[in-house]
Formats: structure tokens, sequence, C-alpha cells
């Protein structure tokens, strides 16, 4: 025994265990304000630099982007187009190759139209406008290619410029050549069921020759009747 009598048991020497704890949260504490104002004087880049690297080393999540839509020009699918004619012209030529060798039908291709020309003594009688059995054979082979495809048909009835005799059945060329394109619309409807709005007829008396009317051959190229075949498109932008 001391003079200090007998030590009591259990009693520890030191701090007490708080002040360990305590300290460690004093100096956590101490860091935290030490950052706070070392961002409070760091520029942009350098806490954007500072912050990542605590991100990093605190096991932060980052956002991972699964799919990146692509960047590009936008692809539009072409509209489907009006049908082609450059067979449809191939096609009629090859039906009337013996009438275009005898120079009583024609066919041309321009761009969007095909056109067709008769001569009106194949399928008229002079100043009438009843379809003789020629004239007939030609629509029926027209009407059937012109069945097949989607296009529109203008039946233009042509004369020359020589004025009708007293006792013919219509007053004037006008009058014949309209009824002629008549004539020949109601045969191809009734005859290869072409609905209406695909067929129109028109009379231009000898408004537009396409030979002299000075000489007997440029008037016998101008009484015809004209097939403007052409595209629906193309028909309702003129």
């Amino acid at each position: 025994m001391t003079e200090d009598g007998p030590k009591k048991k259990g009693r520890r020497s030191g701090a007490p265990a708080w002040v360990v704890t305590f300290g460690d949260i004093m100096s956590l504490m101490l860091c935290f304000f030490i950052l706070l104002l070392s961002f409070s004087n760091m520029d942009r880049p350098s806490f954007d630099k500072v912050s990542g690297a605590l991100r990093e080393a605190f096991g932060a999540q980052r956002e991972i982007i699964a799919f990146e839509p692509p960047i590009g020009e936008q692809i539009i699918a072409p509209q489907p187009q009006e049908p082609v004619l450059a067979g449809f012209r191939q096609q009629l030529t090859e039906a009337f190759r013996e009438q275009i060798k005898e120079g009583v039908i024609t066919v041309e291709g321009r761009g969007d139209q095909v056109t067709v020309r008769m001569r009106d003594s194949l399928a008229f009688d002079s100043g009438r406008a009843d379809l003789k059995a020629g004239g007939k054979a030609v629509l029926d082979k027209l009407g059937a290619a012109f069945a097949q495809t989607e296009a529109v048909l203008l039946i233009g009835g042509h004369t020359d410029n020589v004025p009708l005799r007293a006792d013919a059945p219509f007053s004037s060329n006008w009058s014949l050549s309209a009824a002629r394109a008549v004539t020949v619309v109601e045969y191809l409807a009734k005859r290869h069921q072409l609905p209406a709005h695909r067929l129109s007829a028109a009379g231009y008396a000898d408004g537009e020759p396409v030979a002299s009317n000075a000489m007997e051959e440029g008037r016998a190229q101008n009484r015809r009747v004209e097939f403007r075949i052409t595209t629906r498109q193309a028909a309702q932008n003129r």
C-alpha cells in the first residue's frame, strides 16, 4: 500500500475514450471546411477536375448512355410515281406497225405524253361521224392497251379549213370535229369499260393543223382524230 492508499481495481490511466472519437470528428470537420475554403477560390475547370476525382474516389455512380440515336440527314422514301409511258408507246408502235407503214397512223412520245394520230379516212366517211370497221379495229387495240394503264386520255377531233357542204349533216367543222371525238369516247367507254374520269373529248375544227392547208396532202393530215395519253399527275398540272 502507498501513502495515498490502495489503487482502485479497473481504473484506467489517460484521456477518456470519447475524447478520441471527438478528435476524429474535429479532424474531419477541419478537412471539410478547408475543402470548402479552397473551392471558393477555385476556378471552374479546377473545380470540375477536383470534384470528378472525389466522385471517383468515393465510388459515385456515373450515368452511362446505353443508346445514342444516330445524328444525320433524314432519309425520305421516294413516293411512287405515275406509270411510265415509254413502254406504252412501244406497245402501240408494235400494235399499229402496218398502219404506220401505210401512213394512216403515227405514234409519237415526248416527256410524259404519248400522242397517236389517226387519219379520218380510216375511221369515218367524209363529213360523217359514224365509225367504220377500220376505225373500230384501231380503237379496240388502243382501248385494250390503254385499259392496262392508269393514264388519262384526251380524244380530239380535227378538220381542215374547207367548209362543209350545205347538205352535210353538220353545220360546221366545229360540230363535225366535236361529234367525231364524242363518238370515239363513247365507243371506248362502252366497249372497253373505261371509266369516265379517264376520258375526255374535244373538238378543235381547223384550229390545230399539223400541216399546211394549202395542199391536199396537208389537208389530209389535218383531218384526223388525235389521242393524247398522259399521266394523271401531268394532266392535273396543266
